[in-house]
């Protein structure tokens, strides 16, 4: 049974108690930035593998440097020299030292690297013997064998997402693929006989179809693969007809327009003629009220507001979560920021939860939020660009300046203040 006017953590928590994540596939690791684990990944080998120079110096014995000072430093020996990817056959005995290099492996019978700063051979590298300025403990500048990490250990967790420098984890022990979440293909239908696409000109009553745009980069942002259906009238049969035609290639399907309350609003009837259930319509919520969460030959569906800035809203609020979820993130929520209000435009208090765009600057050490006092309003998308986030007024609510308030963020760095206003408008 449908169920209508959910709060945003009821609609939310409906939509992730239903998707899940898509299968797994191997990749080589070359490949897999951005790209989730689905399994554990452990270490074969340790980290370093061998006890290795942290300096280039001397390795020595510590303890036959115990007692050097600048004016009594202890002679040494030098018993040739090791570089980065060789391996010295020489078991170092008392009064000996060996040259060595960063990387290199420690030498047999040496416990400790003298660096060149405290000898009087920096500038002789041939030199047969070396004087030790001062005394070297046991261990000193040598990273020993499993030091970062043992043979064996959990160095990855399923869930985790692979950035560069898990790409690199897993390249330093050895691991050439890994088995991964595939991305999910997200498929972006958008209805109206309003629309035209960008390779046509701009005639009467017409405008150009930029929601499927908007979708496709977040989408892809938040680990999917955008699948670019071509537009529909609102048109019954054809919406239920590009419905079922993208099923069988999709893992998700999302819509954009028809699902308020207009003659030409077919997405709810669409969804059940192609054989679909509609889990909930509408939200209370302003922009993007009429959200719809339907299920279809059981993949998930969801049915954004045609205007652009209620559809960007639904679509971070409900569709970023989904697709992580179904990319396999082990978190695939992201939790809102608690910013400080710095500034309160005219509104009215309203029966719902309100979304503001607004600007968010790191002021005097703590996040707070200008919400734009302008081009609030669902249809208008200029205001999109250039904001980090939403923040949330709760229905009913009225905020003063300095209140503390949930902004969604939109994944982009937060500036500093530096003194300028948003706007441009000096202190």
């Amino acid at each position: 049974m449908m169920r209508v006017g959910l709060s945003v953590e009821e609609a939310i928590q409906a939509i992730m108690d239903y998707v899940k994540p898509v299968n797994s596939i191997e990749i080589h690791v070359k490949d897999a930035f951005n790209y989730v684990l689905a399994e554990d990944m452990y270490a074969s080998v340790p980290v370093p593998p061998f006890d290795r120079s942290m300096m280039d110096g001397f390795a020595i014995r510590a303890e036959d440097v115990q007692h050097a000072t600048p004016e009594h430093p202890v002679k040494l020996r030098v018993q040739g020299r090791v570089g980065a990817g060789e391996v010295s056959d020489h078991i170092l005995m008392p009064g000996e030292a060996i040259r060595i290099m960063t990387g290199a492996p420690i030498p047999r019978g040496a416990n400790a690297v003298a660096r060149f700063e405290i000898t009087d051979a920096q500038h002789s590298p041939d030199a047969e013997h070396i004087a030790v300025l001062l005394p070297v403990r046991e261990g000193e500048s040598i990273s020993v064998k499993g030091e970062d990490i043992q043979a064996g250990a959990k160095i990855l967790e399923k869930g985790a997402v692979i950035g560069a420098a898990e790409m690199a984890l897993l390249a330093t022990v050895g691991v050439s693929k890994v088995t991964v979440y595939r991305k999910p293909i997200i498929g972006v239908l958008s209805s109206g006989r309003e629309l035209i696409g960008l390779e046509h000109p701009l005639a009467p009553g017409k405008i150009y179809n930029s929601n499927s745009y908007m979708l496709s980069g977040l989408i892809s942002a938040w680990g999917g693969i955008p699948y670019l259906l071509e537009q529909v009238d609102d048109e019954v049969n054809a919406v239920a007809e590009a419905i079922q035609m993208a099923m069988p290639v999709v893992d998700a399907l999302v819509t954009t327009g028809g699902v308020s309350v207009g003659d030409y609003d077919v997405m709810r009837e669409a969804y059940q003629q192609a054989g679909g259930q509609v889990e909930f319509w509408k939200v209370n919520m302003r922009p993007g009220t009429p959200f719809t969460f339907a299920t279809v030959v059981e993949k998930p569906v969801f049915g954004l507001s045609g205007n652009p800035a209620a559809g960007y809203v639904n679509a971070v609020l409900f569709l970023q979560g989904a697709i992580r979820a179904m990319a396999g993130y082990s978190e695939p929520l992201s939790k809102p920021l608690q910013v400080v209000l710095a500034d309160v435009p005219e509104w009215k208090t309203i029966g719902m939860d309100r979304f503001l765009r607004a600007r968010i600057v790191i002021e005097e050490g703590r996040a707070a939020a200008y919400p734009l006092a302008y081009g609030q309003s669902a249809g208008i998308m200029s205001t999109l660009s250039g904001i980090q986030g939403f923040i949330r007024i709760l229905a009913r609510t009225e905020v003063k300046q300095g209140d503390l308030v949930e902004a969604y963020l939109l994944e982009m760095p937060i500036p500093a203040l530096n003194n300028t206003l948003p706007g441009g408008e000096q202190e």
